[in-house]
């Protein structure tokens, strides 16, 4: 199979699109230990973005010296719809981020995963047509999954934790990365991949720092760029929080269904969740392994009633 054509495999796709998932799930940890080492979420924030767009911009700086790219026609459209992907994508962090605020951190994360069924109602809305019935199966299970793994049932909390400012950002979040992995299969798809995810990580990160500017404050812009001691956690959360994914998902979702690349994304909590228990020592009990079992079992479900993977070509 040649290169055109592998790029073209569903299979291959796919995988591209569950390692975006798995690349995100290096997140949580990170920033964990970057705020135990005293940075506040304004400069993680910043630090994330920038020196994502920074690691974008050098590798398209060398792909571009090395061979000359297509022309791209820069029409009012096409930088409408590539700054709204953007934003899109920046929403989702600054959401989550901010809802961890509001909210424990299991109901935060089971509230982000929501984003699976979300995506399929997204996928189902512009196609104008009912989800499949192996990706209804599949969502049901994940959702299940994600309660066990999230670490709701066992828990302690309360009614009065349950913020509605707080639940209101979680759903947000995951609707906005819904929305953002939609669009990333749908926007510029005549773009060379790089290309692409550069043009969205600028807009991302003008819209972070114009946030973090806004509500913490320029001081606030200033550190998360220019603080030495951080880039040990900027730099990571740059690379595996925006580089990876972007270009990954700019690769593989457009030759997938929304539906397919949000339920492939759910690998990410039995990642983080193993990430968790392995770098940060967080205790992981056995409900929490059976709904990580459970939710690699919910994203194998369409693949195994639907057979996609024999043929290489995804089923519609």
């Amino acid at each position: 199979m040649n290169l055109k054509g592998l790029l073209s495999s569903v299979l291959f796709c796919s995988i591209l699109v569950l390692l975006a998932s798995c690349s995100y799930a290096v997140l949580s940890t990170i920033v964990s230990l970057a705020v135990r080492a005293g940075y506040g979420i304004d400069v993680v924030l910043v630090g994330k973005f920038f020196y994502g767009w920074v690691i974008l911009l050098i590798i398209s700086a060398i792909v571009f010296a090395v061979r000359k790219g297509q022309k791209i026609s820069w029409d009012r459209k096409r930088v409408m719809c590539l700054a709204g992907t953007g934003i899109v994508m920046a929403l989702v962090t600054v959401c989550y981020f901010h809802s961890l605020s509001y909210l424990p951190i299991s109901l935060a994360v089971v509230l982000l995963f929501q984003y699976s069924w979300m995506g399929v109602v997204i996928e189902s809305a512009a196609n104008k047509r009912l989800p499949s019935k192996s990706k209804t199966v599949s969502c049901l299970v994940i959702l299940a999954g994600t309660i066990l793994a999230g670490g709701i049932i066992g828990s302690t909390i309360s009614l009065s934790e349950m913020n509605p400012i707080g639940i209101l950002l979680g759903l947000s979040a995951a609707f906005c990365y819904a929305l953002f992995v939609f669009l990333s299969g749908r926007v510029s798809t005549d773009m060379p991949p790089l290309s692409k995810s550069f043009s969205i990580s600028t807009f991302g990160m003008l819209f972070v720092l114009l946030f973090v500017g806004t509500v913490y404050g320029g001081t606030a812009v200033l550190e998360g760029i220019t603080n030495i001691g951080s880039l040990v956690y900027s730099i990571p959360l740059g690379i595996f929080g925006i580089a990876v994914p972007i270009l990954f998902l700019a690769v593989g979702a457009p030759k997938i269904s929304t539906g397919m690349a949000t339920i492939l994304n759910s690998a990410e909590l039995p990642l983080e969740v193993l990430l968790a228990a392995l770098i940060i020592l967080e205790p992981v009990g056995p409900l929490r392994w059976i709904g990580v079992v459970i939710i690699l079992l919910g994203i194998a479900l369409p693949y195994i009633m639907e057979k996609r993977i024999v043929s290489g070509f995804e089923v519609k």
